[in-house]
């Protein structure tokens, strides 16, 4: 019997699927054994360590100095990283910047000029930034404290006049003048580094009179205040492209690097690293789920494959569907539970159904004017026979006389089937295919039979 359109019913799909949980199981143990065992082998190559100096035998002189150019190029990333995260000036938002100043004005003198290069060499060339950096009450590094004081530009000279320049020589000028400008997180924070500063300052000025002993200094401090600082905002752009640049480039380089090459790298980079991390061995557990859940589609998918091509007939719609013979009901009761909620309604306990089926046979052979009926017993268990058996002796008390064929048998059993009519299939559900139904068939046509219809039981 040809069909081109396979119609399959999605419940008998789910069940046929969930009768076959050992295979699924046992096919996801096996895949999970081979995913496994894949794993330990995979985890114990990458764990193998392979010394440093031979790493550097394997590579050509060029393919090291690729190495080397890479490593350099981390060294700089892990600075500018280190610089934006121990920095407090990187960490400030410049619309919330509280600063102060400090203005030291010098005595006239005319050795201001020499004097003030001292004091300018003192507060901004490191030596006043150290003494800060160790008397402050927080962390604070001496390489970050110059972001936050810095000398503050006065523009041109005070006295703006016809002597100006002998203003000038006499220390009567600019020269007298230091300001400087000093920002931080908090009020607290600059008003902390603006008294170290000034305090400082003070101790330095008796140095300073050491070798200008007619020298004097006048300071004067600014509260601290609320304010914006675009210097900030510039040094986070600077930051940015800086580090998108050396991103790229390491990306760039890191491309056209060999494994061999690559294990150098992670070797230079992190050796304490390397060494110490705890690598993943033997049994890896994600290797193991992978395996179960590729064992269990794949198991499903090839149930489903089969049962679309040659399923097992579980309810009597399925050879409805099929339109192979018209189907006069379905006796017993699936005594499978969990069959019963998945596949519907196939069944039922009502004494009256076995009476109902026996009735549409009757009418059926009155109509055809049959007084008997060929059964084709098709029951390949026991509970199956004694549930046929049951229907022949229906049928036989309303008189109708059934003679039973078993083509189980073999082949040879068709010849008693030649040119008949009146032929009756009793079918066992969950037993049978319908590949196996639709030969039976092609057969009885060959032969010239036509079967009346079909009683499956159960």
């Amino acid at each position: 019997m040809e069909n081109d359109e396979v119609i399959i019913d999605l419940r008998v799909l789910i069940w046929e699927v969930l009768r076959k949980w050992h295979i699924i199981a046992l096919v996801c143990i096996i895949c999970a054994v081979l995913f496994g065992t894949f794993s330990v082998y995979r985890n114990n190559v990458a764990n193998k360590e392979v010394p440093i100096e031979d790493l550097y035998e394997e590579l050509e002189p060029a393919e090291i100095t690729k190495v080397h150019n890479l490593v350099s190029v981390q060294d700089r990333i892990d600075e500018k990283a280190e610089y934006a995260e121990e920095s407090i000036y990187m960490s400030m938002n410049p619309n919330d910047v509280y600063a102060t100043r400090i203005d030291f004005m010098f005595n006239k003198n005319p050795d201001n000029k020499y004097i003030r290069q001292m004091y300018m060499s003192y507060m901004f060339d490191g030596e006043l930034y150290n003494k800060i950096a160790e008397q402050y009450s927080g962390k604070l590094e001496v390489k970050y404290i110059s972001e936050l004081i810095g000398y503050m530009s006065n523009g041109g000279r005070t006295n703006i006049n016809d002597d100006s320049e002998k203003n000038y020589e006499q220390g009567n000028d600019l020269n007298r003048l230091i300001s400087v400008r000093i920002v931080g997180e908090t009020e607290e924070q600059c008003l902390e580094l603006q008294s170290l500063f000034s305090k400082n300052v003070e101790l330095y000025v008796k140095e300073v009179q050491k070798k200008y002993n007619n020298h004097s200094v006048e300071q004067t401090l600014s509260k601290a205040y609320h304010t914006t600082d675009g210097g900030v905002s510039s040094a986070k752009s600077s930051y940015d492209s800086q580090i998108v640049a050396l991103y790229n480039e390491y990306q760039t380089l890191y491309n056209t690097l060999d494994e061999d090459q690559i294990a150098l790298y992670d070797e230079l980079v992190n050796p304490e690293k390397i060494g110490k991390e705890k690598k993943e061995e033997g049994l890896s557990l994600k290797y193991v789920a992978i395996g179960i859940l590729f064992g269990g589609f794949i198991a499903v998918v090839v149930i489903v494959l089969l049962t679309m091509s040659n399923g097992k007939i579980f309810v009597q719609r399925q050879i409805t569907n099929r339109e192979l013979a018209r189907v006069f009901g379905t006796y017993g009761r699936n005594k499978n539970n969990t069959a019963r909620l998945i596949l519907g309604d196939i069944g039922t306990d009502k004494p009256s159904q076995l009476d109902i089926i026996v009735a549409k046979v009757s009418v059926y052979c009155k109509k055809k004017g049959f007084t008997e009926l060929t059964i084709i017993d098709d029951c390949a268990t026991d509970s199956g026979k004694s549930q046929m058996k049951h229907v022949i002796d229906s049928i036989e008390k309303g008189g109708i006389q059934c003679n039973k064929i078993t083509l189980s048998e073999g082949d040879t059993k068709y010849t008693e089937l030649c040119g008949k009519n009146n032929i009756l299939v009793i079918e066992e559900l969950g037993k049978g295919t319908l590949k196996e139904l639709e030969y039976m068939f092609m057969q009885l046509k060959d032969l010239e039979s036509e079967v009346s219809g079909i009683i499956c039981v159960q």
